[in-house]
């Protein structure tokens, strides 16, 4: 029943370079295209951020379908654990008004009805698919395609999907977020629910989890070590550079010791590959992380100048809002472009 249901509605840089990248984003002349590495050249990656947010209702089953469609290495999501422990693809903590409104009740009487404005693990998956989370176009979007009467989708949905689209050379990038990385319990829950997910699904060597609390990548290495685990990154004071102790994003390690690189600091716990924010990007960045045998897939990368500036810098792939602007890069660049697959 889930799989005719999906069907359906599949059918329906430095501070210096930073600037100057985003300049160039802002008008200015294209940066020349350098000759791209071997590694761009052989599968560059291009990653769907929450099937292609600047295009479609993010993180619904139709996104994901047009990306699939529309060819591309990665469909990038997100993942949150309701209350009666269903793994819902969703990005937000709490279920905002601007992206989702009631509709109904899951039952008579409910005390918690309205939904709209309550967080995710507060509801079941009944509650929660009540709402319409697609009813309007998600403001500073222009172009999104927003999918009226969009449902949160499960995990299982998504990879059906892709099964249905028999999608096979495609990756599905899995984050478990965690709004509060102090809540050891939640963080456990959610990453055991997710590798729990993944395992039937018989995807798990096209599967990486990522996440921005590096102690639940360490619960996926040691439940399911056979998964790749990106490490997820934010700036120097994310990162905690220069204060004493061991950061709480970082799974209890303290990123001075190695001296403030978080290239170093994934590499040393074996990660398999670093997605640092954009702004952060650096070619003394890329070339550490590469030397450690690291990709670069910085997220998440909206304007086709800034395209260009991360690829000459020799990233390995890009996590953007708009995969049909990468698309369109990659072919002038002359790199290989993803597969796309027929609609359904």
């Amino acid at each position: 029943m889930r799989k005719i249901v999906i069907i359906a509605a599949a059918a329906a840089l430095s501070t210096v370079l930073v600037g100057g990248a985003v300049a160039a984003a802002q008008g200015e002349s294209t940066p020349t295209a350098q000759t791209p590495s071997a590694t761009q050249l052989a599968a560059f990656d291009l990653q769907s951020h929450r099937g292609g947010r600047g295009e479609h209702t993010e993180e619904s089953l139709v996104a994901f379908a047009a990306s699939l469609q529309l060819g591309v290495s990665t469909l990038e999501l997100d993942t949150h654990l309701t209350r009666d422990d269903a793994v819902v693809v969703w990005h937000d903590d709490v279920l905002t008004a601007t992206k989702c409104r009631d509709t109904a009740a899951a039952f008579r009487g409910d005390p918690q009805f309205p939904y709209a404005g309550s967080r995710v693990r507060a509801l079941t998956l009944a509650q929660i698919q009540t709402l319409d989370c697609g009813y309007q176009q998600l403001p500073g979007y222009p172009e999104q395609q927003n999918v009226t009467g969009n449902t949160i989708a499960e995990l299982a949905d998504v990879f059906a999907l892709v099964e249905a689209h028999k999608a096979d050379a495609v990756q599905l990038n899995i984050e478990t977020k965690i709004e509060d990385p102090s809540d050891h319990d939640e963080m456990a829950a959610l990453t055991r629910a997710v590798v729990a997910e993944i395992e039937p699904s018989g995807r798990s060597d096209r599967v990486t989890v990522q996440s921005f609390d590096w102690a639940s990548l360490n619960l996926v290495r040691q439940i399911a070590p056979e998964l790749r685990l990106v490490a997820l990154a934010q700036d120097e004071d994310w990162l905690e550079v220069g204060r004493p102790g061991a950061s709480v994003h970082l799974g209890g390690i303290d990123i001075d010791d190695y001296d403030g690189s978080v290239a170093r600091a994934a590499a040393a716990q074996g990660y398999d590959a670093l997605s640092p924010i954009f702004e952060t990007v650096t070619p003394e960045l890329v070339a550490e992380a590469h030397s450690a045998g690291l990709p670069v897939i910085p997220w998440t990368v909206s304007e086709t100048a800034l395209m260009h500036t991360l690829i000459d810098l020799g990233v390995d792939g890009i996590i953007t809002d708009y995969p049909t602007r990468l698309r369109a890069v990659l072919t002038e660049r002359g790199l290989s472009l993803p597969t796309a697959y027929p609609a359904l």
